[in-house]
């Protein structure tokens, strides 16, 4: 195991980090460690060093044992865009708070998987290299998702574990409540790593998996795309909807889609939906957008799905199993001695107290 290296001193990056992973302002730190305002500025603009016992206040406000701010563990860094599918509009320090998050998944994962000499992957040679941001063409979109299936072999049928196809690309995926930063899920690209971060508070399976497959449109049509592009409003919308595009071809192949979608009734669209794990609001757009269902069918079914209440919960949502996460908790299992007493080293070095709310692998 590796040892614990300290810095020179006290580390102001990680109280900013920790100040906004909280979403606690300047003054709320001031008046909790009994410091002033102008202090907490000057301790995170590094203009100030604060002593050892201004340290200690500082880690039980935050809940972290002091050596977080004096050890050489560094907080990753952004080296792509970052992508938000958010619930509503939401203050810019949610989407910050969500992306803390994932970093602090960041900061755990690339430990143990020192520890566990396990690699993260490259992406396939099929994802988009392109830095130039434009609308791209459907059959793209169709054949990377395509490409996708050919690569694990899948054929057109339904894809079992959505999860366990984004892990095996390399990409790490933790699923986090994330309901009251209003976002569904966000993508990182930290130290060259991807990470998705998945919101499942009280959210079906279905939802969960598109999620995902949408996350992995971003990673395999828009990660070389820069970041002040990515935000401007005018290509927001169409990477948006182009990850959409990409997430229904995924999950729902055209041949396959169509070989089984004999009727295009309410009763038969509900019982397709627990063999393609699909949500019927999805399956009914990606079947207009095929030609599978005309427009007014799709009008007169969504208006359906409206009468009965289904566009928060629909048939079936309960009994469609959640596909967790499994590769750190493999790996851990399978390449460590003793899982508990490494999970434990992990937090020595981090810096974060056991009864931490963040937990390392769930």
């Amino acid at each position: 195991m590796a040892v614990i290296s300290m810095s020179r001193g006290f580390n102001p990056k990680k109280l900013l980090y920790l100040r906004e992973l909280n979403d606690v302002t300047l003054k709320q730190v001031a008046e909790s460690t009994f410091l002033s305002v102008q202090y907490i500025s000057q301790f995170e603009h590094g203009d100030r060093r604060p002593n050892f016992e201004q340290i200690i206040r500082l880690a039980n406000f935050f809940n972290v044992e002091h050596t977080f701010f004096l050890n050489d563990v560094s907080i990753p860094e952004n080296t792509g865009a970052t992508f938000y599918r958010k619930l509503q509009k939401v203050p810019k320090k949610k989407y910050v708070q969500a992306e803390r998050q994932t970093k602090w998944f960041s900061i755990v994962d690339q430990l143990l998987s020192t520890e566990l000499r396990v690699g993260h992957g490259q992406l396939p040679d099929f994802a988009n290299k392109s830095n130039h941001v434009e609308m791209l063409d459907e059959q793209y979109i169709e054949d990377m998702a395509t490409s996708v299936r050919k690569h694990f072999k899948f054929g057109v049928g339904p894809i079992r574990n959505v999860t366990l196809l984004v892990e095996r690309l390399g990409i790490r995926v933790q699923f986090s409540d994330l309901s009251s930063e209003h976002i569904d899920a966000l993508t990182d690209q930290l130290d060259n790593h991807f990470y998705i971060t998945v919101n499942t508070s009280r959210r079906p399976s279905v939802r969960i998996r598109f999620d995902l497959a949408h996350e992995l449109g971003h990673i395999l049509l828009h990660s070389h795309y820069p970041q002040s592009e990515v935000s401007k409003k005018a290509n927001h919308k169409f990477i948006e909807a182009e990850a959409n595009h990409f997430a229904g071809a995924l999950l729902m192949p055209a041949e396959g889609l169509a070989m089984d979608m004999a009727a295009t009734n309410m009763e038969y669209l509900v019982s397709l939906k627990r063999h393609w794990k699909v949500s019927i609001q999805a399956m009914i757009y990606r079947g207009c957008q095929i030609g599978l269902i005309t427009d007014q069918q799709a009008l007169f079914l969504r208006q359906t799905i409206a009468r009965k209440g289904w566009r928060v919960s629909e048939p079936y949502d309960d009994s469609i199993e959640v596909e967790q996460p499994s590769f750190l908790r493999s790996a851990l299992e399978y390449k460590a001695t003793n899982s508990e007493e490494l999970i434990d080293y992990v937090y020595h070095i981090i810096g974060r107290k056991k009864d931490s709310e963040l937990k390392l692998v769930k």
